[in-house]
Parts: structure tokens; sequence; C-alpha cells
């Protein structure tokens, strides 16, 4: 029998082991496509079923379960998607959270531990982020749009990762006051580069959290400061050197700048170093009241203008304009959604129609297509997760995520010992943020919270289980890999298949693989008719180009190739007519909708030749 000691040494394997997953997630999550989501989800589950092994089940598992059966529900509405082969990739994914969240379960009574580490890896994003500006090489994709993004892939997913970080700052800098304001220093920077707007209002309120939940006013306040007046001067020069934060730079203006916003970096850290040698006495009663007078006269003074701005805010939040909110710091002052309310109104119309079950998770992009108001009013997610669930899974999908939440954040309030309070803040920012963006496409944003997330709602305590059980829990680890990789592989192909067109046979033999591995998707099919044609096989390419529309009956992509290729290599414009009639209704805002009007006048001039 092994003895406490050996129990709690193995348990610490889970340890590492969630880091060097969350790690992977963070630096090599592949933004918003699944390309991480196989190795990750293959990492995760071999690690549980080792663990559920060795140790058991912890503890609480019942508070894991809404978004285990969130993932079970996107799986089954594959059934009755409109656009299968994505709402697979969603469910993956989906599921892929559920087995972090377990994971994280096994992390009970380690918070301290993985709050250091989690902040090391926080601060190494933060150090690569900031020197993607530095070195311009580095990411060249910044002389086309100069919001700072990289390593998450996307510039408000790097702002929630800054609302992540910022209190886990401040609770290191209580015990290493210089690392925990290094790293306040550089998040603040950070973030104000992203010109996330989301992302700075986040980062106001979990610090106001922090203060009032049990971090001290005091505290906050004066271990910010010394860190927040350096970061500010460091992104007022920053907004003066083009190469750092304008669009359309050439390499030699953001080699130029890049090294000056370096040195300035690094100065606006000695500062921050400096200042916080400085200990700031707390303030004394008169003090104390005075701030709480001049706090009650700055709320008032913003409901004022709340009141006084509200109809036009909101005019401009719920304003249909097709063009965009600009990527500069003007952005900060723009009250508009940048179409935010427009999808909102498409994803409850698509719910009306689905309400019990949906569309099919991951689906929204249909959805857009076919509610979308302009030809550039286009989204694949509706920047709102419970109302996406709720379009795309209806109401059990939406319940579900409000019973995760719900279960995740229970006891925030009464987590005042330090370290829980600053993890825990981590999950109000995510369901804040989550409001208005697109998180859930992120597996660099959700490993790391359902890590945290399922370590503290979880005890130290652990049941055995039998052999029965444990084989169980293999089986379905290992069909969550199979899965993963299944499609993964089918998405590997299909790109092989489409760069080989040249040499249609193989085009065509590779696509098939690609079915094998991924039958829900159109894309292989579709290079299969590309290539059939190439061939001068044009029987052959219109039965792919029917197999397309007959996986996909929703796939407005799938009805105008048919109905282009029926209308321009066949000249059967009769043919051609209600399929390219199916693609407008699909897709009406779509300028190919010409496509449509010219079969229907070659099929009324009376000699359409079909």
């Amino acid at each position: 029998m092994r003895t406490v000691q050996d129990r709690y040494a193995f348990v610490g394997v889970a340890l590492p082991l969630s880091v060097l997953v969350a790690a992977g997630a963070l630096f090599f999550g592949g933004g918003s496509s699944g390309s991480a989501l196989p190795w990750l989800t293959l990492a995760v589950v071999v690690t549980l079923v080792v663990l559920v092994v060795r140790e058991g089940v912890p503890a609480g598992l019942w508070k894991v379960a809404p978004i285990v059966l969130l993932g079970v529900w996107s799986a089954l509405s594959i059934t009755w998607s409109v656009d299968p082969a994505r709402t697979w990739t969603y469910a993956n994914r989906s599921l892929l959270y559920a087995a972090v969240a377990l994971l994280g379960m096994y992390l009970a009574g380690q918070e301290r531990r993985v709050a250091y580490a989690l902040a090391g890896l926080l601060g190494a994003v933060c150090v690569w982020a900031l020197a993607g500006k530095v070195f311009a090489g580095l990411v060249p994709d910044y002389a086309r749009v100069a919001r700072l993004r990289e390593p998450v892939g996307y510039w408000n997913g790097l702002a929630l990762a800054a609302d992540i970080a910022l209190p886990l700052a401040l609770w290191v800098a209580r015990s290493r006051r210089l690392l925990g304001m290094a790293l306040a220093f550089g998040w603040l920077v950070a973030l104000a580069l992203t010109y996330s707007r989301g992302g700075v209002a986040i980062a106001l309120v979990v610090l106001v959290l922090y203060a009032a939940l049990g971090g001290g006013w005091w505290f906050t306040i004066s271990t910010l400061l010394p860190a927040a007046i350096p970061a500010g001067v460091v992104v007022a020069l920053a907004f003066v050197l083009p190469g750092v934060t304008s669009d359309g730079q050439t390499s030699h203006t953001r080699a130029r700048d890049g090294a000056l916003f370096g040195l300035v970096l690094v100065v606006g850290l000695i500062a921050t170093i400096a200042l916080a040698r400085l200990r700031l006495a707390s303030p004394g009663a008169r003090i104390r009241g005075a701030a709480a007078i001049g706090g009650v006269v700055l709320a008032v003074a913003a409901a004022g203008v709340v009141v006084t701005h509200a109809g036009g805010w909101w005019s401009s939040f719920t304003s249909t304009q097709v063009t965009e909110v600009g990527n500069g710091g003007s952005r900060f002052g723009d009250t508009s959604s940048n179409h935010r309310y427009a999808w909102w109104t498409q994803a409850f119309d698509a719910w009306q129609e689905h309400p019990v079950v949906g569309t099919g998770a991951g689906t929204f992009a249909v959805t857009n297509l076919r509610y979308r108001t302009s030809y550039l009013d286009q989204a694949v997610e509706p920047h709102n997760l419970p109302v996406q669930f709720l379009s795309e899974t209806g109401i059990v999908g939406a319940a579900l995520v409000l019973l995760t939440a719900l279960f995740f954040h229970v006891g925030i309030g009464a987590r005042r010992d330090g370290v829980k309070l600053a993890l825990g803040l981590a999950l109000p920012a995510f369901a804040l943020h989550a409001l208005v963006d697109i998180d859930w496409d992120f597996v660099a944003l959700c490993v790391p919270i359902h890590l945290i997330a399922g370590m503290l709602a979880a005890s130290p305590t652990r049941r055995r289980v039998g052999g029965g059980a444990a084989l169980a829990v293999g089986g379905v680890a290992l069909l969550l890999s199979l899965s993963a990789f299944s499609v993964w592989l089918g998405d590997r192909y299909a790109g092989r298949a489409s760069e080989a067109l040249g040499t249609p046979a193989h085009a065509i033999s590779l696509a098939r693989t690609a079915r094998s591995f991924d039958p829900l998707s159109i894309d292989p099919i579709l290079t299969q008719a590309v290539a059939a044609w190439s061939g001068g096989q044009n029987d052959l390419a219109r039965s792919y180009y029917l197999a397309a529309v007959d996986v996909q009956p929703h796939s407005a992509e799938a009805w105008y190739r048919l109905g282009w290729f029926d209308l321009h290599v066949r000249h059967c414009p009769r043919a051609a007519l209600p399929e390219l009639d199916r693609f407008t209704a699909l897709d009406p805002q779509n300028r190919n909708n010409v496509e449509y009007d010219a079969a229907l006048a070659l099929v009324n001039s009376g000699t359409p030749g079909c």
C-alpha cells in the first residue's frame, strides 16, 4: 500500500502537466482555428486517465456536470445542424474545455503554485506580445494592422489575458513586490496597445472587485500607481510612433520605431522598479474621508454624464452602419458596437425558428449570411456567448451555459484569502468579456480559464474507482482523441488536395481520404468537383457538386458552386435557376446574386439553350 506522502507526491504531477497544457494553449493555440485541438485533447485526456487510475476521482464532480453536458449536447446537435462539419469541430472544442475543467479539479489545494505558474506564463505572454512591436520581423502582419494580438492571435483575446493577469500581479506584489509590479506594468502597456474597449472596461471592474473583496483599496492603489504612471508615459510615446501604433507602415518605419519603443519600455520598467521601492504610508482618517467624498462626487458626475448621453450612446451602439470602427486610439471614445448589436439580433431571429434545439453548435456563420443587412456585415460568431449558445443550441444549451457559469462562480465573493481571489477573478472577467466577444473560439483563453474553474470548484479529496469505471474513462478518452484527430486529419488532407489541383487524379484521391476522416465537410467534395472539371469530366464534377449540397443543404457556397457550374459550364440556365435561387435565399446580400439574374434572363429569353 502506498503511503499518504507517495499519494500526494504523485498528485503533484498534475501541476506540471497542467502548466504544460496551459503553455501550449497560450503560445501555440492557433488563434481561432482548430489546429491545436487534437494535440491539447490528447495531452489532457491521457493525463486524466493516469490520474483517475492512480488517484480516483476528485470530490465535487457535479460542479463540472453542466459543461460536460454542454459538450455532449453540442455533439448531439450535429444530427440537426445546418453546418454539421463546423458543429463537429465546436463539439470537440467544448468537450476539450470540459476535460480541462476536470483536470483542473486535480489541482485543488495547490492554488499558490498554480497562481505563480500562471503569473509566470502570462508574464512570458506579455514579453512575447511586446517583443512583437520591438522587433519588426517577429510579427510581419503588424505592418497591415498594428493592434497588439500575438501570441493569442486576437487583440480582444490578448486584452482578456491582461484582465486575468492584473489581479495575479497584485497578489504576487504582496510577497514579491518588484515582480508583481513589473508584471502589472507590462500588461498595462500591452492592454492599451490592444485598443480593446471591452478589455479596458473589464480591467477596471476586476481591479475594483479585487480591492473590494479582500485585496484592500490602499494596497491596490499604492501598488498600481507606481506601475500605471510609467505605463501611461510609455503608451503615450507609443502613440506618436507610427511604426508601433499605426496601420500600413513600412518595414523600415516599424524597425526604427520598434527600437525606440523598446528603449522606452526598458526605461519605463526601470522607473516602475524605482517607484516600487517607495512605500507610501497609509492615509489618515481625514484623507480617507476626503477620498470617499471625492469618490462620491465622481460617481455622481459620471452618473450625470451617463444620463445626459445615454440616448446618443445607445443610438450609436445599435447603429447598423456598415463602416468599421477604426483601429486607432480614437476607438476608445467610440460607442458603436461595431456590428455586435446586429449580430445579436440575427442570432435571436434564428433562435425563434428553432427555440429548443437551435441551429447546431458553431453555426452562426450560416445564420449571419441569411439575416445580415449588408455585404460587409459578416461574422462567424455573434460576439456574445449566451446569445450564441441560445441561437445554436437552443434553450437547452443556453441553460447549460448559465448553469456552468453559476457553478463556477459560486463562492468567489467568499475567497478572501488572496490567492483564490486573484485566481477566481479570472472567471467574472471571462464571463463579462464573453458577453461582447468570441472567447470560446480561443483555446489560449479557455484552457487556463477552465483549469482555474475546475481547481476552485474542487477539494483535495479523492474517491477510488473500480476497474470497470477506469476502463470506461479510458474509452471516453480514446473517443474524444479520435474525434479531434479525425477532423484535424480531414482538414489536412483537404488542404493537400486543394494544393494538388494541378494533377486532378491525385487531388481527387487526396480529397477522398479527407472525406473518409471528415465526412461532414464539403471542402474536399468541392475540391473533387474542381479537379474533375479541370480534367474534362463534367458529369463527374456535377455529381460532386450535387453531393456537396446533399451533405450540407444549408451551405450557400455549395449551391452557388452548383448553380455557377450549370450556368457557365453546362450552359443550362433552367437547371441553374433554382440552384441560384436557393443560393440567394441563403445569402441574400452576396454580390454573386447577379448570377441568378443572368440565369433568369436567359430562361425568360425563350432560347435558354437547355
